[in-house]
């Protein structure tokens, strides 16, 4: 009888987030949306596409990987985030405003991805990920919120 050699077999505890799951990741969300005649008549005048204002706007916002945006550009979002009021159901503007500084560091070490080799870039999306999932728990039970994460699957 020959005996068979035991296989021992690494995985990385933190596997799971080498790529996003669905319910974090980035999503194509396809929209009805009643447009003004007054921004319609403006994009065309401009020669600017809806969706392209749309479009920007949400990764500047969001201080995603959107190259061409400015600080200025991102400030002037988030003030205008701020203004309208958005989330002042459950959280303070002061809480708000931290959320965007969060995302902006976030943004900021993407930046300084340039040159990592592929093993360093691989642990630092996994961490990005990890983060990412974290942040959203953390700021989504901050102020005991019933509903469930699950609720994340509506937006």
């Amino acid at each position: 009888m020959k005996k068979q050699k035991n296989k021992t077999r690494m995985v990385s505890e933190y596997e799971q987030y080498s790529e996003i799951d669905e319910l974090h990741a980035t999503k194509w969300k396809k929209l009805d949306l009643m447009v003004p005649a007054n921004f319609r008549l403006l994009c065309a005048i401009l020669d600017v596409k809806v969706e392209d204002v749309l479009h920007d706007f949400m990764w500047m916002l969001s201080y995603s990987s959107l190259k061409e945006a400015t600080p200025r550009q991102r400030t002037a979002a988030r003030k205008f985030f701020l203004l309208c009021g958005y989330g002042k159901a459950n959280y303070s503007e002061k809480q708000v405003s931290k959320m965007f500084k969060e995302l902006e560091s976030i943004r900021r070490l993407c930046d300084t991805i340039d040159g990592m080799e592929a093993k360093d870039m691989e642990l630092f999306w996994k961490n990005q990920h990890m983060y990412l999932q974290y942040w959203f728990k953390r700021w989504f039970k901050k102020n005991s919120r019933p509903d469930e994460l699950t609720v994340l699957q509506k937006y």
